[in-house]
C-alpha cells in the first residue's frame, strides 16, 4: 500500500473523531462538568491530524508499507455508525459510550505503526503523539462513572491503565451503547442548572 493512501486514510478519519467530539462539545457545552472533555479530545484528535499531515508532506509518495485496509474498515464501519447516531439528538450517555468505542478501537495504534514504518526518514516524533493520554482517559473515565451508566462504565474499563495490559474484545461489539438511554443523569443533555455539576 503506497504510503500516502494509508496517511490518507488515517488523516480522514482522525479528522471526521475531531469533528464528532467537537460537536459534542457544542451539544453539552452547558454542563461545566463536561464540556471540558470533549474539547480536551477534540484538540487530541486534531493533534494526530497534524503530525499524519507533517508525516505525509515528508514521506516519499512511491514508499510503500503494511497494506491496512482490512483493518480500516471496521473503523470506517464504527465511525459512520457514531456520525449517524450523533446526528440525532443523542444523550450525555450515549455520547460517551460512542467516545469509549473510539478510544477503545485501533485507530491510535494503526497511526503510531504507520508513523513508525517509516522510520529513520523522519524527525523524531514525539512519544505522546499517539500514546494513551493518561490524564484525559482518565477525565474520561471520571465522566463516564459520574454520567454513563453501568454498560458504558464496563466498556470503558479497556481504557484503564489495568485494562490496557489484558487482551481486548473487539471494541465494535457489545457494549457500544449507541443508542441505550443511559442514566437519568445522562439523559439530561442541555440541563438547567440543576444538571450542571461542578467542575470535573
Amino acid at each position: 500500500m503506497r504510503i500516502h493512501a494509508a496517511l490518507d486514510s488515517l488523516i480522514e478519519l482522525e479528522w471526521r473523531v475531531a469533528r464528532l467530539y467537537t460537536r459534542f462539545y457544542g451539544r453539552f457545552s452547558e454542563l461545566p462538568a463536561v464540556a471540558g472533555i470533549w474539547w480536551e479530545m477534540a484538540l487530541d484528535e486534531h493533534e494526530h491530524v497534524g503530525v499524519l499531515t507533517m508525516v505525509k508532506e515528508l514521506a516519499d509518495p512511491k514508499r510503500r508499507v503494511a497494506d491496512i485496509r482490512n483493518r480500516l474498515r471496521p473503523l470506517q464501519a464504527t465511525l459512520r455508525a457514531c456520525e449517524r447516531a450523533a446526528a440525532r439528538d443523542v444523550t450525555l450517555s450515549q455520547a460517551l459510550a460512542m467516545a469509549v468505542r473510539l478510544e477503545r478501537s485501533e485507530l491510535d495504534r494503526l497511526g503510531r505503526e504507520t508513523v513508525r514504518a517509516i522510520g529513520d526518514d523522519l524527525p523524531p516524533i514525539p512519544r505522546s503523539a499517539f500514546a494513551p493520554h493518561e490524564a484525559h482517559l482518565e477525565r474520561l473515565m471520571r465522566t463516564v462513572r459520574k454520567f454513563g451508566g453501568e454498560e458504558v462504565v464496563r466498556a470503558a474499563w479497556d481504557l484503564t491503565p489495568e485494562g490496557r495490559l489484558r487482551p481486548r474484545a473487539s471494541s465494535t461489539g457489545a457494549g457500544s451503547g449507541l443508542t441505550g438511554r443511559g442514566s437519568a443523569a445522562a439523559r439530561g443533555g442541555k440541563a438547567k442548572s440543576r444538571g450542571r455539576a461542578g467542575g470535573s
